[in-house]
This record gives structure tokens, sequence and C-alpha cells, in this order.
């Protein structure tokens, strides 16, 4: 056994690094290749992320980093079950070079993207040699549309790139441990696994991953009882990857409790029957061989595969299994393991964090729940197939009981079936992204960002702005409320410029001369009221008369329930008066002269009655008016509606700003 030998040559002092197994990087052929399919591979990253474009989850992250600052609250917030402060930290830094640039954003992509692949093809060669067959898992990996597709949204790369950066260089420092018996290198190993824990909660996984891949393939035996032995012979390992993670523990479920999002409670057995079956059935199996092929857009892109290619890649996956547990005797467990890995950290996370509050047939069709697994399913491939860097053989099969004629036949049926099966992975994935780039569009939320930028800066100084929700292209509302309105979003933006005291009112009340509101381009527009008005006065009068008894004006249409805003147009002292719109009463002051002014007021119904509280006597303190008396005040009209962009008047810019 491959594991016996290196513990003998330790046993004499030796330190041995197999040569095929060496961290370094020589301009061979093998490495040529690979790092050609790299670079290809970023050239096609670099192009779909030209099309993309923040979204939802990524103005979230900026705008709580701007309001929280660089706190421990803020890096240890717990979101839907996610607890990710190094993904924070790196909002957080965008946040203050430069808010909401892509480009900047997208060289940071890039550069985790490329980290992530030069870390897989080190663990590769650390596992398996500088061998050509290593180019099969990398360029899986490279090429999986779950994953490129996923990593295009920020919110995703910035948790899923760090952590598989965290599982390839965790494995290949262990396994360096096990060959070399360095506890720099399980030092190391651990180091790689607090990163993983500090990007994303899948990364407590890890230290099970090292385990499962130790007893599996490193520690001879039947696999339980290897799994004890690999806990006895690297025990000094193990304390120190459970000490780390007993610490990240302790810290996540303290934090778990004031989660956004609620943890899901009991009685979700079949949601989570219909997600694990939907996400391994519909996403991950045909994303595994270069689907879905086809995409849908249900507030975010999300897997939509044809039914019969659907099948078709559960037939391909199945033969692909079957062949390498056919071909060797520990293929199975390869499989067991990145099974247990998608369980584990695919499924479990979404159901604490998820499944309360989104249905489970759309959650299991998006590729960001399961972008990590294609890291391990590139570890698990070459091992349910190639040999360790050492290893003699893994084939159940022995040449030398085989014809060299038969010996050869099987081998290049062999390489015939593998080229058969990477070309259809390859044309698949080819096909996907190009469909993927068909359901982008993003000219519209990069628009409206540029243009409320450039409003920011036109805004008239100390504007008062009605907070709307943005467009579902940027947030949706219903979902992120506060964080979706405009005074999160393009506020933030308004932060460089303090000078300008533009301000935002949810609720504006009182009299407030130019009222501004953002439209669904990102022009800052005059606001109005849109809804119905009572009209002229009745009999061909000028005013509203107004009483201590009340007064009901009509209006032209019934409203629903809702809060809406009342506009009251008059002329005349300081008044107090009283307004109910089929509920309750609320008081509203009116100064002395000609305004119009605003009263929240939440209601439904067909009129507004109106009555005199209180004089401007009694507002300073004075006894009250005479009963039935009104004061010389003219209502001329009251509107009931919601704010709107006004139609006319000057914009804020002049037209929209492209993106």
């Amino acid at each position: 056994m491959l594991v016996r030998n290196w513990q003998a040559r330790l046993r004499h002092g030796e330190r041995p690094e197999p040569q095929e197994a060496s961290g370094s990087i020589g301009l061979n052929g093998v490495t040529q290749a690979a790092l050609t399919l790299i670079a290809i591979q970023l050239i096609w990253m670099a192009a779909l992320l030209a099309r993309s474009y923040f979204r939802q989850d990524d103005y979230f992250n900026f705008d709580r980093a701007l309001a929280d600052g660089f706190t421990w609250k803020y890096l240890m917030q717990v979101n839907a079950g996610h607890m990710a402060p190094f993904a924070f930290a790196m909002s957080w830094l965008l946040a203050q070079v430069s808010l909401y640039n892509w480009v900047l954003t997208s060289v940071l992509i890039l550069a985790l993207e490329a980290a992530a692949c030069f870390a897989l093809l080190r663990v590769l060669r650390t596992l398996f040699g500088n061998r050509p067959a290593i180019l099969i898992p990398l360029g899986v990996y490279l090429f999986s549309p779950l994953a490129v597709a996923a990593v295009s949204w920020w919110s995703v790369a910035d948790q899923s790139l760090p952590l598989e950066l965290s599982i390839f260089m965790a494995v290949d420092a262990h396994v360096r441990y096990l060959r070399g018996g360095r506890m720099r290198s399980a030092v190391a190993a651990s180091g790689w696994t607090l990163l993983g824990m500090a990007s994303v909660e899948k990364g407590a996984l890890i230290p099970l991953l090292l385990l499962a891949l130790t007893s599996a393939f490193f520690v001879e035996g039947r696999w339980a009882l290897a799994v004890v032995r690999a806990a006895r012979r690297y025990w000094r390992a193990w304390l120190l990857y459970g000490g780390v993670l007993i610490g990240y523990c302790v810290v996540f479920f303290l934090r778990l409790p004031s989660s956004a999002i609620p943890p899901s409670g009991p009685g979700l057995v079949s949601r989570i029957s219909s997600f694990l079956s939907a996400l391994v059935g519909s996403t991950l199996v045909p994303g595994a061989l270069g689907g879905p092929w086809r995409w849908a857009v249900i507030g975010t892109v999300q897997a939509s595969p044809p039914t019969a290619l659907q099948q078709l890649s559960w037939a391909l996956a199945l033969l692909v299994v079957v062949a390498s547990c056919v071909y060797r005797v520990r293929a199975w467990r390869a499989w067991a393991i990145l099974l247990g890995w998608i369980a584990a950290a695919d499924v479990v996370p979404v159901v604490i964090g998820r499944l309360a509050v989104a249905p489970a047939t759309l959650l299991c069709l998006q590729a960001r729940y399961a972008t990590d697994a294609t890291s391990v399913l590139a570890l698990c491939l070459g091992l349910a197939f190639l040999p360790l860097a050492g290893e003699q053989s893994v084939s159940r099969f022995v040449p030398a009981d085989t014809s060299a004629g038969t010996w050869r036949a099987i081998i290049r049926s062999a390489r015939a079936a593998t080229v058969v099966v990477l070309a259809i992975f390859l044309a698949g994935s080819f096909w996907s992204l190009q469909s993927l780039e068909g359901v982008t569009h993003t000219e519209a939320a990069r628009s409206y960002i540029a243009t409320a930028r450039v409003a920011i800066a036109q805004a008239p100084p100390g504007a008062v702005i009605v907070d709307t929700p943005t467009p579902p292209m940027i947030m949706m509302a219903a979902f992120f409320y506060p964080w979706g309105n405009t005074s999160y979003v393009i506020g933030a933006m308004a932060r460089d410029d303090p000078a300008r005291h533009l301000s935002w009112s949810a609720s504006p009340h009182g009299v407030i001369p130019d009222l501004m509101i953002f439209d669904a381009k990102g022009q800052l527009r005059p606001a109005m009221l849109a809804g119905p008005a009572s009209g002229p006065p009745p009999d061909g009068q000028l005013c509203w008369s107004v009483t201590t008894g009340g007064t009901s004006v009509p209006l032209h249409t019934s409203l629903f329930q809702w809060p809406w805003t009342v506009r009251l147009d008059y002329a005349g002292p300081a008044v107090v008066l009283a307004l109910r719109f089929g509920g309750q009463w609320t008081e509203v002051t009116l100064p002395a002269g000609t305004h119009a002014i605003y009263a929240p007021l939440a209601g439904a119904g067909s009129e507004v009655t109106v009555r005199l509280a209180a004089t401007a006597p009694a507002v300073l303190g004075a006894a009250p008016p005479l009963a039935g008396i009104a004061p010389l005040m003219c209502l001329a009209g009251v509107t009931v509606g919601s704010w709107q962009p006004a139609p006319s008047g000057q914009a804020f810019p002049a037209a929209p700003v492209p993106g």
C-alpha cells in the first residue's frame, strides 16, 4: 500500500516528496495544456462578466457595508443561515474604493477564479502526479456551466470562489502532511480551512472532507475500519482541524438566532425531499455533463433543462459511475464522498435558511446553491479513475492476465469512450453558456445606476426625495425591504457628495415644496400624488366648508385598504385639521398661507372626512374655537393616492445615461 511505503520511509528519517507530486509547475506538455485551458476559461469568464452586472443581494451587501461600517456586527451577520465574514469584508472594501464599480468587481472575480483554477491544478498534480489524465477533471471544473454561470453574480462569487480555493489548497496541504508528516503542512491545511469557513458556512465541512478522503484512499482496509485507523494515525492533524471547527461552530451558533430569515422549523420533510431530488436530477447531474442547455429567468437565472436531455444526462452519469466502479475497486467511495458533500453542503444550508420562505421547486433550479459541488466533483472524478501518485495501479484488471491484443483493445475502447463523453460535455457547456448569454440582459440595470449617479450630482441642494422601491431588475422590494428602496441603493451614492444635503422621506408629512422622486430609469423627477381627487367644491363654491362638526369630501372613485398619502390644497390662517379615510382620525397642522400639505393616512373608501380641530391660538396653547365656527380658511381640494414621477417638469439628468 502506498501510504505504508511512505510511513516506512518516514521511520528511517526520510521526508519524501514525490517528484510527480511536486507543487512546482514545470513547462512540460501537461502543464502547458493545463495553462491553456485555464486561459481559455478566464477569457470565456471575462466575456460573460462583460455582459453581467450587480443584482439583488449585491446592493444589499454594499449598502449594509456602508451603513454598518467595518464592524464585528457587519462581518458576523447571519442572513438566511449564511455567515460569510470574508465575503462581507471584500464587499466593504469594494464599497469604500468605488461603489457599484462593475469593472473593478469583475477584475476581483477573475482574480479569485484564476486562484481557484491554479489551486485545482496544484492539488491534482499533488494527488495524481503530472500526468495527462489530470486534464479531464481540470476541464470539468473549468467549463462546468454551473460554476461559470453562478460566479458571474458577485454575491455568489465572493463566497463560492474563496471556498473552492480553500478546498483545493486544504486538500493539497493535507495530502502533503499525509505523505511527509510535516506539521507545517497540517497547519497550512487548517489555515485554508479557516479561510473556507470565513468565506461561507460550508467551509465547516472541509475537515470532514479531509477525513473522508484520508480514510477512503490513503488508509488500508474496509472504509469503516479505515476511518478509525486514520483517526489514530493522524490524530495531531484532527486535533488541529477540530479546534478550528469547534471555534467556528461556537461563533456561528451564537450568531444564528440573529439571522434575518429565521431557520426553518419542523414539517419540512416533503419539501426537503422535493428539493433534494430536483437539485440533483434537474441541476447537478445535467450541469455535471454540460447542462442545463436552457435557462429561465424567474427573478434570477435558473436552470431549465429539456426533459429529453435531462434524462439522457442521468443515463450518461450512471454509465460513468458504473464504469468507474467496474474499473476501480474503491471508485464507489469517491462518489459516496461527493453525495455526502452535496447533502451536507448544498442541501442542509438551504433547508436551514431558505425552505421556510421560498418554494423548493424554485430553489432547486438555482445554480448558486450547487456551485461548490463542481470543485468536489473534480476531485472525486479523479479519485474514481486515476491512481494516486506513486500508486502502481487502481484497475480491477491485471494486464498480465490478459493478452496484449485484448488489453490494447480495452485501452482503445476506454479512450474512445472518454473522448466521446468529453466531447458531449464540452459541446453541452458551450451550448449552455451561449444560451445563458441569450437570457442575460443587464443594460437596464447598468443604465439605472449610471443615470442615478448623474442625478445625484445634478440634484438641487437640499432636495427632499420620496423614498420608493427600486425596480425589480435592481432589487425585489418584497425580499429586501427596506434595503431595496432608493434611500439605500441610490442614497449610498449620495454619501460621496454630502454638501448637497439630499434627504429621503418614506412618508412626506407637512408642507414640503418641490418634492422629487426617482423614476424607473434612474432619473430624478418632480414628485406628484397620483390618485382620485375631490374635484371642485359643490354649488359653484370656491372652497369646501370645514367645521368642527366635520365635512365629507367625496372622491371620484373608491380606493382599497392601503397606506395612502392625502394632499390638501388650502389657503388661510394656521389651523389644525383632523382627517379620516375610512379608519382612525389623524391630525395635521396647516401653517398660514397658501400651501399644499401632505399627510400619510392608511384607509379605504371613496371619501375623506375633514373637521376643524383647533385654530392658531389653540396651537399656541390658547382656547379652542367656538363650536361650529370655521376660521377664514379655504380648502380648495383633496387628493388621495401614491407617489409617482410627474410626466412633466425638469428631470435630472434630462435623458437616461447608458450603462
